[in-house]
This record gives structure tokens, C-alpha cells and sequence, in this order.
């Protein structure tokens, strides 16, 4: 009689072991998406990196994680990106790409485009309805200068009366730079820095900062870009919270790239 429950407890034992290592080491997912083909295919089925620790994520490493809030029409709730920016890195952004650390990621960056500022409000309807986040560069007494990434200006477009011209903007407005938020950074209210990063101070603390003078960040945020620029990602989601980034990518287990480690 003992020799079956001796049994039946070791079972039980290992399941509970490998749900725990599931849920909370290692979890294995299909890519969906062709976001980054360079290193993986649709189709792969890969192993995920669950664990809390700080080298998770970590630079330069392809991860899983989702859009915090849904936003960009992203047609699966969980994305591939590479890992590019770290909590406190500053981004350069130029035509070429976005520079971080010293190193340049050649992919479609943000452009800049001037808009009549007399279309204003068909304007912020049209971004809102087609869940563009507003990034104004400048604005003047004649136009509004906001920028768009490739996929963004062909949904505008598309969207905007054909009389209303979206021009691009002079090159050096194309240049900027910024700080990836983390844990403690304390930004403006002024509106350049509501620009930046008002979407994260508003998952953050909602509508609760309205009328302040500053903002200090509580969770840190990394800056994620993929191959493709259609795929979505930090140019159209903008920063990344932790609690939005599953883990590394180890490796691919079955498909194309079966038992290649991934980095």
C-alpha cells in the first residue's frame, strides 16, 4: 500500500515542480509575428526567461512583452522586440535610426511633418481615432509639427482629406533625444515633457498629476524596436514598463531555427 502512494506523491511532486518552473522560470510561446525575422521565424516556438532578476530583460537581448496599454491596433497581446534601451539610457534619434550607448539600430525612425494649423481639430481627431499618439515637435502661428513613423503617416494620410497637406519637415528637425524613464527620474510639466513621456505618467497615476510642477517615475521602462516597421513596438507604444516585458528569449525549441540560441 505504501509503495502506491510513494508513487502517487512523486507524480504529484514533479507536476508541481514543472507548473512552478512554468509559471514562474521558464514559459514557451509561438512566434506569431514576423517582427524579427533576422533572428526568428513565425512559427518557432521558443523558451522565455520568467524570472525577476536584473539582467532580465537585458540589453541588446530579443524579449516577449506586450504594449501597456493596447494601443497601435497590435493584433496579438504578446510582441517581440529587441531590447535596445535600459532605465536611464538616452536615446538619439536621427533619420538613420536611434542611437543608444553608442550604438546606432538601423530601422525607420520617427519623421517629422508639418501640418496647417488651421486643420487642428480634424487633426487630433484623426490621430485619436486611429490611436496615433500625438508628438509635437514645435508649433507656431501657421503649422503644427508632429512626428510619425512610416506606418503612421500612411494611416494618416489615408484618413486626412486629400486637400490637406502633410509635408515633411526640415531635416534638422528630425533630431532629438531623449531619456528612457526609471524608477525614481523625475521629469517636468511643461508641455515638451508631456509630450514625451505623458503616457507613461498617465498609466502610472492617471489624471492625478494635473496641475503639478514635476513627476517622479515608480516603475523603470525600456526602449524595445523589432525589424519590421510595421511591427509594433517602442515607435508606436512608447516606453515599455517592466511589468509589460516577460523576459529574454533563450532559445527556439522547434521550427526554423530549432535549438539556436537567440541573442
Amino acid at each position: 500500500m505504501r509503495r502506491p502512494l510513494r508513487h502517487i506523491a512523486s507524480v504529484v511532486i514533479t507536476v508541481l515542480a514543472v507548473a512552478g518552473v512554468r509559471v514562474f522560470c521558464v514559459g514557451s510561446y509561438r512566434v506569431s509575428t514576423g517582427a524579427m525575422e533576422s533572428v526568428l521565424s513565425e512559427g518557432d516556438c521558443v523558451l522565455v526567461n520568467r524570472l525577476g532578476v536584473p539582467s532580465n530583460p537585458a540589453r541588446d537581448r530579443v524579449v516577449v512583452f506586450r504594449s501597456p496599454d493596447g494601443r497601435a491596433g497590435a493584433p496579438h497581446p504578446l510582441l517581440l522586440g529587441r531590447c535596445v534601451g535600459m532605465p536611464g539610457d538616452t536615446v538619439h534619434v536621427t533619420p538613420e535610426g536611434y542611437t543608444v550607448e553608442g550604438r546606432l539600430t538601423r530601422v525607420a525612425s520617427e519623421k517629422a511633418f508639418r501640418v496647417r494649423k488651421n486643420i487642428k481639430p480634424a487633426l487630433l481627431e484623426a490621430l485619436q481615432r486611429l490611436e496615433i499618439p500625438l508628438r509635437s515637435v514645435a508649433e507656431d502661428s501657421l503649422d503644427i509639427t508632429i512626428r510619425l513613423t512610416g506606418r503612421e503617416e500612411t494611416l494618416l494620410r489615408g484618413n486626412l482629406h486629400l486637400t490637406v497637406p502633410i509635408e515633411p519637415a526640415p531635416a534638422e528637425q528630425w533630431s532629438f533625444a531623449f531619456v528612457i524613464p526609471f524608477e525614481g527620474y523625475e521629469c517636468g510639466a511643461d508641455s515638451v515633457s508631456l509630450r514625451l513621456y505623458g503616457d507613461a505618467i498617465r498609466q502610472e497615476a492617471g489624471d492625478g498629476v494635473q496641475g503639478a510642477t514635476g513627476y517622479r517615475f515608480r516603475r523603470n521602462y525600456y526602449w524595445i524596436l523589432s525589424d519590421g516597421e510595421e511591427a509594433v513596438d517602442s515607435r508606436h507604444a512608447g516606453f515599455i514598463p517592466r511589468t509589460c516585458v516577460t523576459g529574454n528569449v533563450l532559445l527556439c525549441w522547434y521550427g526554423r531555427h530549432v535549438f539556436e540560441r537567440i541573442r
